[in-house]
């Protein structure tokens, strides 16, 4: 069993496999980050709200505090003058002692102007206009203070205190420090909590690699992971999917390879019995007899590999079918016909062409495989002097390739069949072949998102209609001569 370093090891070499040779990123990570870059943004633009509306309160309060001790003097300050004045003092007399602490400063002055009564250490000019009552921030004897001015209930006096703007602030810097620490603890524990959601959000990835890099190259289980969160649970069925589409490959391949190797042993045991039989004749005209029997064995046997060659090609071509192209089906058709044509002309077989445009997407090598192996059906199955129709076109929204020809048929009860790899109808066992060709054609149709069709032809044989869908017509003209076009035409 793998220990968690060797894990954590190949985890870091998939990140980077997977990010192409550049720095390995871990997902965990930058949604940690994500989440305390926006819990601490949140925090901090809270926390100066917070601050700026506590900053508001407090000098509200603080003002309505220095409202209260200016009515509370002028509440005193007829008696404290009456005083002064009954014991012969001068008009303008000091305070004698702190009455309200050397924080506040306050002056009372009459209607004329006359300072009454004025605090210890105080200045002897206004603090503020008399015009201008309620508060007002000024600077002071190089303080910045905070000031009320105040007119008396009878309008015969007129009361002004100053409190430093900086004995303010160190009450609510005070007051602030308290709740500093809490507001950093809340930062703290919603960081912590969002570690730990995501942690728990991500664990599914972790397992799901882990499980992955845990199993053998045989081992296409799908995937089980418990509880995953939703966006999770596509990648999951998407890895399962593709467990099951590579099982059935790698079954079908083991089923290809195992017919395979039971097909090709038949014809090569032929060869090698008719080859021990040509060296046991006595006569050169005996001898030729069986090389050509063993060289129409062998010509069997390479058809037969060549067509396996042909299916695995096409097999390969599944995986690049994002990179078809615009092709002219009536030209690769009439390409195709060209290259038969010489087999045609030996066994007097006669083509009739009626090759009209038709504009498909696809494979050129896949759509000229599938014709030449209908073509070559046609001609293996239709007698001596048969004819071969081949008609390309548009029906609506489609495309067609139809193959048609003078031989057996194929009975409505073995054509599903027939599509079969290494499936040989009884009746044509006189007839050299693998049973691969329309196996070939199959996988074409499939690559190309087509129809194919098998029906009775006119001709009295097989007829095989395959249905592409078609693409818009190309504004070029086609090349003179690259497709054929005439009406039906008889060919030898």
């Amino acid at each position: 069993m793998p220990n968690a370093n060797s894990l954590d090891a190949r985890d870091a070499r998939s990140e980077q496999a997977v990010a192409g040779g550049g720095r390995a990123w871990s997902l965990r990570r930058r949604l940690i980050l994500l989440a305390s870059a926006v819990t601490a943004t949140a925090w901090l633009v809270g926390g100066s709200v917070m601050y700026v509306i506590e900053q508001h309160v407090s000098d509200a309060l603080f003002d309505q505090r220095l409202r209260d001790i200016a009515s509370a003097l002028l509440t005193f300050a007829d008696h404290e003058i009456s005083e002064l004045q009954a014991a012969g003092g001068d008009i303008v007399h000091l305070e004698g002692a702190l009455t309200l602490g050397a924080r506040y400063h306050y002056q009372i002055w009459s209607n004329d102007g006359e300072l009454l009564l004025v605090s210890i250490g105080t200045v002897r000019q206004p603090f503020a206009p008399f015009n201008e009552p309620g508060f007002s921030t000024r600077e002071i004897d190089g303080r910045t203070m905070r000031v009320i001015t105040l007119p008396s209930d009878d309008g015969t006096k007129l009361l002004e205190v100053a409190e430093p703007v900086s004995a303010r602030s160190a009450g609510f810097d005070t007051g602030l420090a308290y709740l500093t620490f809490p507001l950093f603890l809340s930062l703290a524990l919603l960081i912590g909590v969002s570690a730990l959601l995501v942690g728990r959000a991500t664990r599914a990835l972790r397992e799901s690699a882990r499980e992955v890099t845990q199993r053998s190259p045989d081992d296409l289980r799908p995937l089980a992971v418990a509880g995953p969160p939703e966006e999770l649970t596509p990648i999951i069925a998407a890895i399962n999917s593709l467990f099951a589409r590579i099982e059935n490959a790698l079954a079908a391949e083991r089923r290809f390879t195992s017919a395979a190797a039971h097909e090709l042993r038949t014809p090569l045991a032929a060869i090698k019995i008719q080859a021990q039989v040509a060296m046991l004749t006595r006569t050169d005209s005996e001898r030729k007899v069986e090389l050509e029997r063993l060289m129409a064995t062998i010509n069997n046997a390479a058809h037969m590999i060549d067509q396996l060659l042909t299916m695995s090609r096409i097999d390969g071509l599944i995986a690049l079918r994002a990179q078809s192209a615009r092709l002219q089906l009536d030209a690769v058709a009439a390409h195709v016909i060209d290259e038969l044509r010489a087999v045609a002309a030996r066994r007097e077989q006669v083509f009739e062409e009626n090759l009209a445009a038709a504009d498909i997407e696809g494979l050129e090598f896949g759509v000229a495989v599938l014709l030449r192996n209908l073509i070559d059906n046609a001609l293996r199955y239709s007698p001596q002097g048969g004819r071969i129709r081949l008609s390309t076109g548009m029906q609506g929204d489609y495309c067609f390739a139809s193959v048609e020809d003078t031989g057996p048929g194929i009975p409505p009860e073995q054509r599903k069949r027939v599509f079969e790899r290494f499936y040989r109808l009884p009746s044509n066992a006189g007839v050299e072949g693998c049973g691969i060709g329309l196996s070939i054609v199959q996988a074409v149709v499939e690559m190309h998102h087509a129809q194919i069709e098998l029906d009775r032809s006119e001709l009295g044989g097989l007829r095989v209609t395959v249905r592409f869908p078609a693409m818009p017509p190309s504004p070029a003209a086609y090349p003179v001569g690259a497709t054929g076009h005439p009406s039906p035409v008889l060919v030898g």
